[in-house]
């Protein structure tokens, strides 16, 4: 069933920790992109707890374009500045963008993004890697290998329809779905801190219900300058932790929804 979604503004929230040589380049790909796309947004920059100049340079930002920037006091991990910035970026905009903050991911495809939950089509839209039409430059074999694996283990023990790419943190989602799954799952919705919260998250989207749809496009790992903080080993090993804690989890039964705005007050009111 369609159930369309009025954009008015999105919120583009970007995870970073210690991100001062790729997030000037991306924030003004994001300034000079969304001056063409048909609604307004404000960028959400989580700073986990940053060593360099990543605060620095957002508040710089902020001057020049919409810009809201909130600090972790000390490093928490990829899954808490998720957190963070799902529920700072759920209660100002109808979509929510994550992108990765290292500049590999090309805000031109958020429109095509918008567009599928503005038409009724989807819950969460992902930009994968694994649909016909996608490039992926750079990434390094070992990380490649990873991806397909998390495909692959997902789709034999716990499928999600229309979903291929588990792993990637470029994803839209719909804000009141997102507010649906704060008011079912709590302000903690993620228990995991490292790269595997991205499949978390997902699982947690299936357990609530909600429609996922993917598009292609191009991943360029080569642009980014910055060093990787993902521990490869690790990151499998909490797969596989991830897959059990959720293994049980029948899907919810789906109610009539409320308004945004509706679910805005009534978790606003617990507050």
């Amino acid at each position: 069933m369609k159930t369309p979604t009025q954009v008015n503004e999105i919120a583009i929230v970007l995870p970073a920790y210690n991100e001062e040589k790729d997030l000037p380049v991306l924030l003004e790909n994001i300034r000079s992109k969304m001056a063409d796309m048909p609604f307004k947004y404000t960028v959400v920059v989580v700073d986990d707890g940053s060593k360099d100049r990543t605060a620095e340079i957002a508040r710089e930002a902020a001057k020049v374009m919409p810009l809201k920037l909130v600090q972790h006091e000390v490093n928490k991990g990829l899954g808490e500045g998720i957190q963070t910035g799902l529920r700072e970026g759920w209660l100002i905009g109808d979509v929510v963008v994550v992108m990765d903050s290292d500049n590999t991911h090309n805000p031109v495809y958020i429109q095509d993004m918008v567009k599928i939950i503005r038409e009724g089509d989807a819950d969460v839209v992902i930009a994968s890697r694994f649909q016909s039409g996608s490039v992926v430059q750079g990434v390094p074999f070992i990380r490649v290998i990873l991806s397909w694996g998390c495909f692959l283990m997902m789709k034999v023990l716990l499928p999600y329809r229309n979903v291929r790419d588990y792993s990637t943190g470029f994803r839209a989602y719909r804000s009141l779905t997102l507010g649906r799954l704060i008011k079912n799952a709590g302000p903690r919705f993620l228990e995991e801190s490292s790269f595997a919260c991205m499949l978390e998250l997902l699982l947690r989207l299936r357990w609530l219900g909600a429609r996922a749809a993917e598009i292609p496009y191009t991943l360029r790992y080569d642009l980014k300058i910055g060093v990787s903080k993902m521990r490869i080993l690790r990151t499998m090993r909490r797969y596989f932790t991830v897959v059990g804690r959720y293994w049980a989890k029948d899907v919810l039964p789906q109610a009539e929804e409320p308004s945004l705005n509706e679910l805005r007050d009534q978790l606003g009111s617990r507050a």
